[in-house]
């Protein structure tokens, strides 16, 4: 017998994106203000860079963080189902071909709806099905194509897919339907450019292991209690110099008159815990799944029913 989730804590209409004109109209405005590499044009007209971020900044302001001490009790309470989430995000994202930022959107959507909701019935049913939820979602607002979700694998669990549609529709709700938070990608550019980093090394190279530092920290940090702007920063800056002391670290960021926005207390945090992660040796980049090693062994149970 299937193990039931509560259907009166999940929504009940169909899912489907356009049923909202909010939905779809906040897609577009991803498209534009959301991006990376697709940015960099931008960055050579100082005009169109500094208008840019500034709508960035205005972004992440009407986001805001959340400094919520309870929301942060359950992220430490579910700390290995956290990482559990990440793992299967991460390796349906390679399987599924996603962009990084897709997979770092989804688990900002896991921690800001477990920061503001609670849960019943079977915990891991129901955190596996939040996370389907939440990749779904990002994909949905990020790429050019979207599984069917019956194409999401989960193992040794059963999960219905109108248990993933009522997921959907409880994190939209929760979310109020604001599903285009600006992410660290978005600073991406912008921070490369305006820091003038040692010409040697192109944008392109330096890209992978910005991206592999941003992935890092979802698994270390509570997204919800800190500015993205912060975020790619301290892996940008980290990326070019992993062996800045802390008062070489404030001295480089006070040295561009244009990132006075940055709280450097803030940057240093998280500069610190990157610095960390290189002094024990980890990989700059999480483990990138493939298909092959995404399906498991025979006998594992990777379902999604109908």
């Amino acid at each position: 017998m299937h193990p039931s989730m509560d259907d009166d804590h999940f929504l009940t209409t169909e899912f489907s994106c356009q049923e909202s004109p909010a939905f779809s109209a906040s897609n577009s405005e991803l498209v534009d203000e959301n991006t990376s590499r697709n940015t960099i044009d931008i960055y050579h007209d100082p005009a169109l860079q500094e208008e840019h971020v500034r709508v960035l900044l205005g972004k992440e302001i009407d986001f805001g963080v959340k400094n919520d001490d309870q929301g942060c009790v359950k992220l430490i309470k579910l700390r290995d189902d956290r990482s559990e989430a990440i793992t299967w995000i991460l390796r349906n994202r390679a399987v599924h071909g996603f962009q990084f930022r897709t997979a770092f959107l989804s688990i900002t959507y896991f921690d800001q709806f477990i920061s503001k909701r609670s849960f019943k019935g079977d915990q891991t049913t129901w955190l596996r099905t939040l996370s389907v939820a939440c990749l779904s979602l990002a994909a949905k607002m990020e790429e050019q194509r979207n599984p069917l979700l019956s194409e999401y694998k989960v193992e040794d669990c059963i999960i219905e897919r109108r248990w993933i549609s009522q997921m959907e529709l409880a994190v939209l709700s929760t979310l109020e339907w604001r599903m285009d938070p600006i992410t660290p990608f978005a600073f991406i550019d912008y921070f490369i450019t305006k820091m003038q980093f040692n010409k040697e090394y192109p944008p392109e190279t330096k890209y992978d292991i910005i991206e592999g530092f941003l992935l890092y920290l979802t698994r270390v940090i509570n997204l919800v209690q800190h500015r993205p702007s912060v975020l790619a920063a301290a892996a940008t800056i980290m990326a070019y110099d992993h062996q800045l002391t802390r008062a070489g670290l404030e001295a480089k960021i006070k040295s561009f008159p244009n990132l006075k926005f940055l709280k450097i207390e803030d940057v240093c945090s998280i500069y610190k815990i990157l610095q960390e992660k290189e002094d024990n040796g980890k990989s700059t980049r999480p483990p990138d799944f493939t298909p092959a090693e995404s399906t498991g062994s025979d006998s594992a149970r990777e379902t999604v029913t109908s």
